[in-house]
């Protein structure tokens, strides 16, 4: 049985944080254990495709593959963000289903919980790139005032 999933959340983090973070997991896919996502009781591996980018959004494939069972998926949709017209947050979403090599599927509640805490783990992996980023961004860029900048002697 196959079961449709929708789930969204919102992040503090701009698309091109976004845009770097999917290119950056597309080719290095991102190992998920128990504690990331505790309703499916296992290890998985999420892989991404490539992003697609419009003015105000970004939309990217998602699969969500088993540890245990090598190649089976547990869920495969689309993870979306869209910016604010006016705000500095995005909103995150997964629209998918669940699958599993077997036919058997997640259930519905276990599969909606893992959808969700999909999102905030990825919520929370582009915002503390997307601060790192700012941090480095702002050391870089550090004002010397006039007086120190030019030499008096």
């Amino acid at each position: 049985m196959v079961t449709r999933i929708l789930a969204e959340t919102s992040a503090s983090a701009d698309l091109d944080d976004v845009c770097r973070w999917l290119i950056r997991s597309q080719h290095h896919p991102i190992s998920l254990d128990v504690d990331d996502l505790p309703a499916l009781k296992n290890g998985t591996t999420l892989r991404l495709a490539s992003p697609i980018r419009a003015q105000r959004a970004v939309l990217c494939a998602a699969w969500l593959l088993e540890d245990v069972d090598p190649g089976g998926c547990l869920l495969a949709g689309h993870l979306r963000f869209v910016a604010h017209p006016t705000g500095s947050d995005i909103r995150l979403s997964f629209r998918g289903r669940t699958a599993n090599a077997m036919g058997a599927g997640l259930p519905l509640r276990q599969a909606d919980l893992a959808a969700r805490q999909l999102l905030k783990v990825i919520a929370e992996s582009i915002g503390r790139r997307s601060a790192i980023a700012r941090r480095r961004a702002s050391h870089s860029a550090e004002i010397i005032p006039l007086r120190y900048a030019i030499d008096y002697s």
